[in-house]
């Protein structure tokens, strides 16, 4: 009888202990979904310097950020630096108005009115592109297609080359019969082109945006043309297939290869910036309401909202990395996660040019007229 007593009051306090067990196992697991939550919702304001070059330059050199690098470039050359900032390569050059594009690890620089094209990789100088109309814009695709407007008076081009500077195709159009160009994007596979034009109609101006397929070069042929109410002056490809166009108070989600409009927004009021990655595109809004001076919505690439924050944050410049935005101007910055939360926001100590997202998440580049320094935010 006193065994079975002993063996039930055994029984009994490893089920307590169990029960304990359980009971701080759950307590750890809420503690830690609590500090997750806590910790992800939290707003940073604080910042250290954990690297600071110096430029060793003037403010007519600017710099973009590559997977393995960092890009310089500036009226007289293009270098690239490792992630120590060693020199990996350089290139001398002379133009009057350089403007890069972007499409890692590719990137083109092109002198804007005149005629020179240099073409790179993380590794160097690819190729070299004179053209014979002055240039207007260009766009690198992912495989290291360049796509360039080219426009004179009476006419305008839009030419492809390949990574060593080899014409692939070239599209003539005249003002009288497709209108002024205003805006090209190329697909990250190079095969589809959207071109918008501004056009006239009786007194009215309109868009007229051409879809161009690429696939195959040897029959080069318009698939699709579109005329909108709109100036739509940015177009940008989400996908292959998928492009976004930017209105003045709209945009326009279109698939190149059903032709349709699958998703199209117009807004009250004038959009005063724009910005899209891969997965989401973005609009910023001057309202001057009680609310805030600027209000920011965020879509999705099916074209439904996916968040929307007022600011009163005067920004100058935004650069977009996978899910952050960064807007800043010469004293401040803010950073917001693409779900609309605020991330970091903070006062600088120098005055900045430009802010660009480093290599590893919660660092940053400030760039400004002595020094370049990499920040983490605490």
């Amino acid at each position: 009888m006193e065994q079975q007593i002993d063996e039930k009051k055994k029984q009994k306090i490893k089920l307590n202990r169990m029960q304990w067990t359980i009971i701080i196992g759950l307590l750890v697991m809420v503690g830690v979904l609590v500090y997750a939550l806590v910790k992800n919702n939290r707003v940073s304001g604080s910042y250290e310097v954990v690297t600071s070059l110096s430029r060793g330059d003037d403010t007519s050199v600017y710099y973009q950020i590559m997977r393995k690098g960092m890009i310089r470039y500036s009226k007289d050359g293009m270098a690239m630096t490792d992630k120590s900032g060693n020199l990996i390569w350089t290139q001398t050059y002379e133009m009057t108005s350089p403007a890069i594009t972007v499409s890692d690890p590719y990137v083109a620089v092109g002198d804007i009115g005149a005629n020179t094209i240099y073409i790179f990789n993380e590794y160097g100088q690819l190729g070299r592109i004179n053209t014979d109309v002055p240039i207007q814009e260009i766009k690198i695709s992912a495989q290291g297609v360049i796509a360039a407007v080219l426009s004179d008076s009476a006419t305008n081009y839009i030419n492809l080359y390949d990574n060593q500077g080899n014409v692939l195709g070239s599209i003539k159009a005249s003002l009288q019969n497709t209108g002024y160009p205003l805006a090209i994007a190329l697909s990250s596979d190079a095969t589809r082109l959207l071109a918008s034009y501004l056009c006239m109609d009786g007194s009215t101006v309109k868009t007229r945006v051409i879809s161009y397929n690429f696939s195959d070069t040897q029959s080069r042929h318009v698939i699709d043309t579109l005329e909108l109410e709109e100036l739509y002056p940015k177009i940008e490809f989400l996908e292959n297939n998928k492009a976004v166009m930017f209105g003045e108070k709209s945009f326009v989600l279109y698939n190149t290869d059903t032709k349709e409009i699958t998703a199209q927004q117009t807004f009250e009021n004038e959009i005063a910036s724009v910005f899209c990655s891969d997965q989401k595109i973005g609009f910023i809004f001057k309202v001057s309401d009680e609310n805030g001076q600027y209000y920011m919505e965020i879509y999705n690439k099916a074209g439904r909202k996916n968040s929307s924050v007022y600011f009163d944050f005067n920004y100058e410049g935004i650069n977009v990395y996978d899910d952050e935005v960064i807007l800043y101007n010469s004293q401040e910055m803010a950073v917001y996660q693409m779900n609309g939360r605020l991330k970091f926001t903070s006062t600088l100590n120098t005055s900045v040019t430009n802010i660009m997202a480093s290599w590893e998440s919660g660092m940053y580049w400030l760039v400004d007229d002595q020094s370049l320094r990499e920040i983490h935010i605490k």
